[in-house]
């Protein structure tokens, strides 16, 4: 159960490494039931977690996107017995099986280390997506509390601007970053907690600054187009497609087998 995805998106790479997994794991004779939902919609998450439990499959893999919903779920996959494994980013309260990713926390203190290891910073603008109307979607929560843990802990004078915009709206983001900007044109440090950096690329292309240091995460090759540019200073990535593909492996084994993984939470290597 994941989210669903456009060609060059983070979750088509996270598709990708189950389907690989899967053919790997051919033997092992399971039937992968992908269900795909709308990540702007809560809606939708629900719709698909119904088919699923109407399906009483042997396990279920998820991520966190909305957390009310996905520990509603995971009850109702505890009361039928059903084990279940998160995929990027989980929820530490609940009683999963296995987890594989990056340590979100972690990977947001890393990115703010990376954004002011060069200088004492005062302001730093943090970019974040306007995800579902209902602002229930909330997916980087951790990595986001990590950013700004670092921040506060170490240079606690600093001031952490947010600024709010639409992946779906290239010109109404552009215009937005530009006013916003104009009003603070001492800022010089950007931060965007989430996979799509390259959401502000255009802003970055049309007002080129020297002086700027943008960080994001993943190694998207939007995201890497507008590193090459030098538009973006770091990214804080991991080998996307590897989390899936080995989740899938030992998840399979231990629902198979009855037994539980020798690491709840795999950490994945920050690159």
């Amino acid at each position: 159960l994941i989210p669903q995805y456009r060609k060059g998106d983070y979750w088509e790479e996270i598709y990708n490494g189950f389907i690989k997994a899967s053919q790997s794991i051919r033997n092992y004779n399971i039937v992968l039931d992908i269900h795909l939902y709308d990540q702007t919609d809560v809606d939708s998450f629900i719709n698909c977690s119904c088919e699923i439990m109407e399906n009483m499959p042997a396990g279920v893999i998820m991520n966190v996107v909305f957390k009310d919903a996905v520990t509603e779920f995971a009850s109702e996959l505890n009361k039928a017995s059903i084990p279940y494994a998160f995929i990027d980013n989980k929820i530490d309260d609940l009683d999963y099986m296995i987890y594989y990713g990056i340590d979100p926390y972690r990977s947001g203190t890393l990115g703010a280390f990376l954004l002011t290891t060069r200088c004492c910073v005062k302001d730093i603008a943090l970019i974040r997506l306007i995800r579902d109307s209902r602002y229930k979607a909330d997916p980087n929560a951790a990595r986001r509390h990590g950013f700004i843990d670092y921040i506060e802990e170490n240079l606690p004078e600093c001031r952490i601007h947010t600024v709010f915009i639409h992946p779906e709206r290239p010109q109404e983001t552009l215009e937005k970053l530009e006013e916003f900007f104009n009003a603070h044109p001492d800022i010089k440090h950007i931060a965007m907690t989430n996979s799509r950096v390259y959401l502000i690329d255009a802003f970055l292309d049309k007002n080129p600054d020297d002086e700027r240091i943008v960080v994001g995460f993943d190694s998207l090759d939007r995201n890497l187009a507008s590193l090459r540019k030098g538009h973006i200073e770091f990214l804080v990535t991991r080998h996307i497609a590897m989390q899936s593909f080995n989740l899938l492996h030992v998840f399979t084994e231990c629902v198979i087998k009855g037994t539980v993984p020798e690491r709840r939470n795999n950490y994945v290597h920050m690159d």
